[in-house]
């Protein structure tokens, strides 16, 4: 069952990336749409995981998991949003590659702050990540989001998403004793919904609309289970195993989505970059 959860998960998150491609094609506000999706996300995980152990109103909003947790919410839906810019204007497959490079990120933090052993394999992965992001930018310089090259939209993931999976790694660590993976991540997401309501209210016209809560809603089912599914895989299987087949299956699956559905131009370059993604991935875990 290990690796049927594998491909669910794998399936789940390109499911997603498909989504956000549509509703970037539909001009749908984004940001309102995230917002529904993870008020969805929260009410399942919630739902399945039951909520946290430690109470707000006692301990107030100075709980370190409270802190913790706010912070990640907003680097989840500020990761999302520049996620679905990147896909609709750097294309599919290159976008998935740059995010899933981000793995380097919690291999780093869990050699600096927790100690583990830092090997051949991931020295060398670390330089393939280098060489894999400057292969994948684009090299056309007229591709825009507002008043900056498209391009950086794949730094800023590599970023963003890095500093997401980072903190999965710092949950296990320090807070996984106060309460279980799906508690966690319902307050992770009821922290976005928040953080994306707030925001929401500053745009013009209606709070939201009826396709953005449809397609809200749409999002927020496989956005929390490429999160569940991985965690069932988890259980049965290593992370070294598990991690590697995930993010491969994304990048190609990514790829191979934009090519057939989306009709994604994939430079040379670009190509030799998702190649060597792949190498670097297996290389880093």
């Amino acid at each position: 069952m290990s690796y049927f959860y594998l491909l669910a998960s794998a399936a789940c998150s390109l499911i997603l990336v498909h989504l956000m491609k549509e509703g970037e094609h539909r001009k749908l506000r984004m940001l309102n749409t995230f917002t529904i999706n993870y008020l969805v996300a929260a009410i399942v995980a919630f739902g399945l995981g039951g909520f946290p152990s430690f109470s707000i109103e006692a301990t107030g909003f100075t709980n370190p998991a409270f802190i913790f947790a706010a912070v990640t919410g907003a680097v989840f839906i500020g990761n999302f949003l520049v996620y679905s810019k990147s896909i609709h204007l750097n294309g599919m497959g290159v976008s998935v590659a740059a995010m899933r490079l981000s793995l380097l990120l919690p291999v780093l933090l869990s050699v600096w702050l927790y100690g583990e052993r830092v090997t051949t394999n991931k020295l060398l992965g670390l330089l393939s990540v280098f060489t894999a992001l400057g292969l994948l930018i684009p090299k056309k310089q007229n591709i825009r989001f507002r008043k900056i090259d498209a391009a950086w939209l794949l730094l800023i993931i590599f970023l963003l998403t890095g500093l997401a999976d980072s903190s999965l790694k710092i949950y296990e660590e320090d807070f996984s004793m106060q309460f279980s993976e799906l508690s966690f991540m319902g307050l992770v997401f009821s922290c976005a919904f928040i953080i994306g309501l707030i925001c929401s209210m500053f745009g013009q016209g209606n709070l939201v609309t009826r396709r953005e809560v449809f397609m809200g809603c749409l999002i927020g089912i496989p956005n929390l289970y490429s999160a569940v599914f991985l965690i069932y895989a988890l259980r049965e299987i290593d992370g070294s195993v598990a991690y590697p087949i995930v993010n491969i299956l994304n990048v190609v699956g990514g790829t191979l989505i934009g090519l057939w559905i989306w009709g994604d131009r994939v430079s040379k370059l670009q190509w030799l970059g998702i190649t060597v993604a792949v190498a670097a991935i297996l290389l880093l875990v």
